[in-house]
């Protein structure tokens, strides 16, 4: 998918939002925008096959529609291409670390 003037629009307004509210520590934004031709970033494997010396991950082969990104603070933002699928994983994921919980 690539993203349409209007999707780089809505994109940095709610990235910027994201942003400013990032400024307080007690807080880890998520902010869901439109894709731009990436490809998803996530995976299915079992962790104990990441830890394998030579395991090669192929990740998931699907475009990305969306991207999450997340603010550790108003300059230090990470983005996670995600298909569909993976979307509510990655969400779900950076708020169960954001909660101390794992």
């Amino acid at each position: 998918m690539i993203r349409t003037p209007q999707d780089t629009f809505l994109s940095d307004q709610t990235l910027a939002a994201a942003r400013d509210v990032a400024a307080d520590p007690g807080l880890v934004p998520i902010a869901i925008t439109a894709a731009n031709g990436e490809q998803c970033n996530w995976c299915d494997c079992p962790l104990d096959l990441h830890a394998q010396p030579g395991y090669v991950c192929s990740g998931c082969p699907l475009p990305a529609e969306h991207v999450v990104s997340t603010f550790t603070g108003p300059t230090i933002r990470y983005d996670f291409p995600a298909c569909d699928r993976h979307t509510t994983d990655i969400v779900a994921t950076v708020a169960q670390i954001a909660g101390g919980s794992r």
